[in-house]
């Protein structure tokens, strides 16, 4: 009875992450003529929909391994990502490549997180497969984001040349190697917590 429920729980995971991949892949598709124009955004663009579509069909594979249905609950919150989730940059143009890469930031987020808490739970319940399949896509995740915090000043700089606007290029520079300073602090310890806050 607990191995099958065990199944039944992991069936319903991958289903969902499976969901998942496919919605952010078909937006990703959307953005790839948005996004032509700046050639950073547009290479980073097919990479992401690239390592997706890749991720898609894997966990296609797996589910049918373990003998799963497709999932379905995320489309929600896939179409939340993708503009409406952050509403304090709603100025932000629609066609804009800065608004797509923060949607992609915002989605990758989250399928960074639901493979997060896919991996702690295909371990507690002893499936080796889906948790190395989760760590590797939780990578991929992490990395896309990596890429976007490197590009996304770059692409809000040209947008705002595109505009009329005289840039201060070494500001741009400048803020974002703030935010790279920002996730070097706020990185875990070797014990596994956070360094923020803590005092001698």
């Amino acid at each position: 009875m607990a191995e099958s429920q065990n199944l039944d729980t992991i069936k319903t995971y991958v289903g969902d992450m499976y969901s998942l991949e496919s919605h952010i892949e078909e937006a990703l598709d959307s953005q790839l003529e948005k996004c032509r124009d700046h050639p950073k955004a547009y290479a980073a663009v097919r990479r992401f929909h690239g390592t997706v579509r890749t991720q898609r069909d894997a966990m296609k594979a797996h589910l049918d391994e373990i003998g799963g249905g497709t999932g379905g609950v995320l489309k929600s919150a896939v179409s939340a990502a993708f503009g409406i989730a952050a509403g304090v940059v709603d100025k932000v143009r629609p066609e804009a490549v800065s608004k797509c890469l923060r949607d992609d930031y915002t989605a990758f987020n989250l399928a960074a997180m639901g493979y997060h808490m896919l991996y702690g739970t295909a371990l507690m319940l002893s499936f080796p497969k889906t948790a190395d399949l989760a760590e590797r896509h939780h990578k991929a995740y992490t990395d896309m984001v990596q890429d976007i915090n490197q590009i996304i000043l770059d692409v809000v700089a040209w947008e705002l040349r595109k505009d009329g606007h005289k840039v201060d290029e070494k500001a741009m520079d400048r803020a974002t190697e703030a935010m790279n300073q920002d996730w070097r602090d706020t990185a875990p310890s070797p014990t596994g917590t956070s360094t923020r806050g803590t005092t001698e």
